[in-house]
């Protein structure tokens, strides 16, 4: 791992730093995905272009950028066995791409009529799918690049053309789940093209989806700066919803063991999220400009984020959980501390009114038998919160 902390006191020092910053000219990094391979990371930018980055030597593009769309590339994804990349652009075409040579397998993919802003394969390689801004989702045939289904179950909202912003295939390739601006998820059957389910998350647009690895679980990232979690199978929502965030969410991505969630923002940040608890894990993490694009690498120790400035940052996912569990540590001390102060100067007061009671004589004997009587019940309440506070550090 890159740029581990040695101590909890320098995790606390401040907010972590990038371990790698990469500028690409200047222009925005719309889309970024890791190949599986876990060293390099595939970009898409306002330039029309598509540049593959090693993350072990911080600015090297490897080989040349990739050209073939006339408009800005919206979003990238890369295929199970990391020999081809396929891109969906504000040109309305998806292309796939041979990472080896650069060159486009197949003349741009040409079905929407409006830009694509998702993009993404089926967890065998063999189709992909994408969203598009004129409403639809299209699932292609991956090898050969024929339209094998187009999903248009999402065409209107109060006379509104929708636009579906984000697409992603179950972990068994069946299902495919799509978020859209009319405040839904959906979720199709990747076979015959049914909706098997409609999520009604608010009202707000849905702006990113993806599936938890055992395809139990849909978490989703909105235009009210929310993320929450979802089953699956009944829709039904899971737990709190992610807050914090203070602008919309731009992208969100779930690491391979299922344990954080990564969210992008408009509002210049990214952050991270217990999949448990739905708590934010560390301190924000600091873009200068919009962030459009995050993803995990696949062995979940690298964070790579992309924003409007052409900045691509590359973080250590342990150095920002380590931070995290050295923050909640420290907290849950200073809370134990508290509690320990407040119970000594309880007991330092009941310890003052027994002698002041004492020092009455003679006049108050029956009063002082029932104090001492009473004082069993003061030592089980102050054992009480001994145990109580023995509890607490548990957990």
């Amino acid at each position: 791992m890159l740029g581990v902390p040695d101590t909890a006191t320098d995790i606390l020092k401040g907010q972590p730093a990038p371990t790698r910053a990469v500028r690409q000219r200047k222009n925005k990094v719309w889309a970024v995905a890791f190949f599986q391979d876990g060293r390099r990371v595939v970009t898409g930018s306002h330039d029309e272009t598509l540049r593959i980055l090693d993350v072990r030597q911080p600015g090297k593009m490897v080989g040349d950028p990739f050209k073939g769309h006339t408009d800005r590339v919206r979003s990238v994804a890369i295929s199970p066995d990391d020999e081809r990349i396929v891109s969906g652009g504000d040109d309305a075409t998806v292309i796939i791409w041979d990472t080896k040579s650069r060159q486009m397998v197949f003349n741009p993919l040409v079905k929407h009529t409006e830009k694509v802003n998702s993009v993404c394969f089926s967890p065998d390689g063999r189709r992909l799918a994408s969203g598009s801004h004129d409403s639809t989702v299209v699932i292609w045939d991956a090898e050969t690049g024929a339209v094998l289904a187009t999903l248009e179950g999402t065409s209107q909202y109060r006379r509104k053309t929708v636009h579906v912003w984000s697409v992603a295939f179950s972990p068994d390739g069946l299902k495919l789940a799509s978020g859209s601006s009319d405040h839904t998820i959906r979720v199709w059957h990747t076979v015959n093209a049914e909706c098997l389910l409609k999520i009604t998350t608010g009202q707000w647009s849905v702006r990113s989806v993806v599936w938890s690895p055992d395809g139990t679980q849909l978490v989703s990232g909105s235009s009210d700066n929310i993320a929450n979690f979802w089953n699956s199978s009944n829709g039904e929502k899971i737990g709190e919803p992610c807050i914090g965030h203070t602008r919309w969410i731009t992208c969100l991505a779930i690491s391979s063991d299922n344990s954080f969630i990564a969210t992008a923002s408009d509002d210049s940040t990214v952050r991270l999220w217990c999949t448990k608890t739905h708590k934010q894990i560390g301190h924000v993490l600091e873009h200068a400009k919009k962030v459009h694009s995050v993803a995990i690498s696949p062995d979940a120790e690298l964070l790579v984020s992309g924003a409007d400035d052409g900045n691509l940052q590359l973080w250590s996912v342990r150095d920002i959980l380590e931070q995290g569990e050295a923050e909640k540590s420290q907290i849950e001390d200073e809370e134990v501390q508290e509690q320990l102060s407040r119970s000594s100067e309880t007991q330092s007061s009941r310890n003052s009114d027994n002698e002041h009671t004492g020092s009455n004589g003679d006049h108050n004997d029956i009063y002082q038998d029932n104090t001492s009587d009473s004082s069993g019940s003061d030592d089980q309440d102050s054992l009480f919160d001994v145990s109580y506070l023995f509890i607490a550090t548990c957990f």
